[in-house]
Formats: C-alpha cells, sequence, structure tokens
C-alpha cells in the first residue's frame, strides 16, 4: 500500500506543480472545476444519495453553482466571497467542536448535507480560482504572481502534514480530536505548525524581508494551517458518520479525491482572507 501511495504521489505532484505554473487562468479553472465536480461525487457519497443517477444529478447542480460563480466573477465582489467562506468556515468549526452532538443537526439529512457541500465546494473553487488570477503581489523585494502564490499555500499545506506526520508519530501523545479523527495529536499539529513557520521564515529572508514582512507571513501560515486541519477534520467528520474510510478510490494508496484536497478546501480560503487583508 505504502509503495502504490508513493507512486501515486510522484504521478500526481508533477502534475500538480505544472498545471498551477503553467497552464492560463481559465483553463486551470476549468481543470480545478473538474476537480470540484469528482469531489461534489463523492460529497454525494457522504449524503448517502440512493442512486447513481442522483448522485449525478447532484454534481450537475454543483457545475452550475461552480459555472455561475465564473460567470459573475467580475460582479461578485472578493469581500462577499471572503465574508461567505469566513462564516462558514466557523459555522464547520463548531459543528467540529460540538460532534457528536452537532451531528443530529445534520445527519442523515440529504438537503442540509448537500447545502453544506454546495458552500465547501463552491467556496474552495473561487479561492484557488482567485488566488491564481492574481496578477502581481509586492513581497518584500519582489513581486509575485498568483500561480507563484498558490503554489506557495499549497507548500504550504504539505509541509505541515508532513510535519504533523512525523512529529504526530514519533511525540504523539495527547489526542486532538478523538471522536474525528483519533488519529491525529496536538503534537503532530505542532510539529506541522513549526515546520510551515520555518519554511517561511526562510522564505522571507531570501527575499529580503523586513520586520513587518515576517510577522505578516507568520500570520498568515499560523491561520493557513489551522485551518487546513480544521479542512481535514471536516471531512473526517462527516466520513465517520456516514460509515466510510475514504471518500473514494479513483487515486490508489490515497483514497478519493476529498480524503486529497479535505485540507485545501478550507486553508486556501482562509489564505485568500489573509492575503486580502494584509497585501491586497
Amino acid at each position: 500500500m505504502l509503495k502504490l501511495r508513493v507512486i501515486t504521489a510522484l504521478i500526481l505532484f508533477p502534475l500538480a506543480v505544472s498545471g498551477i505554473l503553467f497552464l492560463p487562468k481559465h483553463y486551470f479553472a476549468a481543470l480545478f472545476g473538474l476537480v470540484m465536480l469528482l469531489g461534489a461525487y463523492e460529497w454525494a457519497g457522504f449524503a448517502k444519495f440512493p442512486s447513481v443517477l442522483a448522485k449525478l444529478a447532484y454534481v450537475l447542480m454543483v457545475a452550475v453553482i461552480l459555472l455561475s460563480i465564473w460567470l459573475l466573477n467580475f460582479i461578485l465582489p472578493m469581500n462577499f466571497m471572503n465574508g461567505l467562506a469566513a462564516v462558514f468556515w466557523l459555522f464547520a468549526f463548531v459543528l467540529l467542536v460540538a460532534y457528536p452532538k452537532s451531528a443530529s443537526f445534520w445527519s442523515g439529512k440529504i438537503i442540509i448535507i448537500s447545502i453544506m457541500g454546495f458552500f465547501l465546494l463552491s467556496i474552495a473553487w473561487y479561492a484557488v480560482v482567485k488566488i491564481h488570477e492574481i496578477e502581481a503581489l509586492q513581497f518584500a523585494q519582489t513581486q509575485i504572481s498568483g500561480p507563484y502564490l498558490l503554489l506557495s499555500s499549497m507548500m504550504l499545506i504539505w509541509a505541515a502534514d508532513t510535519g504533523a506526520y512525523f512529529s504526530g508519530k514519533r511525540f504523539g501523545k495527547n489526542k486532538l480530536a478523538p471522536k474525528v479523527s483519533p488519529g491525529k495529536s496536538i503534537e503532530g499539529v505542532m510539529g506541522g505548525l513549526l515546520l510551515a513557520v520555518l519554511i517561511v521564515i526562510l522564505f522571507t529572508a531570501w527575499h529580503g524581508g523586513q520586520l513587518q514582512d515576517y510577522f505578516n507571513v507568520i500570520g498568515i501560515t499560523l491561520v493557513t494551517v489551522i485551518f487546513s486541519v480544521i479542512g481535514d477534520l471536516m471531512e473526517s467528520m462527516f466520513k465517520r458518520q456516514a460509515d466510510i474510510k475514504d471518500s473514494g478510490n479513483i487515486l490508489p494508496g490515497h483514497g478519493g479525491i476529498l480524503d486529497r484536497i479535505d485540507s485545501i478546501t478550507a486553508a486556501c480560503p482562509v489564505f485568500l482572507i489573509a492575503l486580502s487583508l494584509v497585501y491586497l
């Protein structure tokens, strides 16, 4: 299983990086939209849709929402979408903290779970595409384009996941959310945070950052990584309630699409909010 997992990762990683850096923005938006639609099909499994046809109908509704957001891109203010993202993920955090009692609000209720999926997937798609579209952001003595900003946010998430895995395996004793994801530990999360912060400190030094730049990037990193964990736990909560181990089996050794992008669904919207408050 580990060998299969590594092989899949070695194939997906260069494809993901190449797509982020080299695809024109419209093609990238369409490609990531396809990823979201695959995620929508898996989310329909969490809601226990009765048939494949019903799941495909849900995917079609998500596609219409994403297309509408794309067409209204010049009308919808970024502050509105950022506010929507903030409200949604704060609400999701409340559900996580209150779990399993909070499950009475949504468990077994197809409509509520479907609406949660609409918000989660569309907000994530908007944030990723919006970051990718940024023309140039002045950071320290360098201008950074949207694709590199998006890749930086992904690197933060991957670094935090890696740091959490190794520190949790070595030092993990105190469970973070045992009722949602028994494998996660507080020590693992702290290790992931420390590795991510260390990376952005080195990144800032490389670009000749001033003291304020260090404060800015450390703050952005902390909230992004924390919400990447919340995104991961959010998916785990719905899987646990639906009695599903993996969201799907499309990625050998990794499970489903949602299993790979669960952290991104929360981290990228929060990253965009933080960027807009500090730099945009």
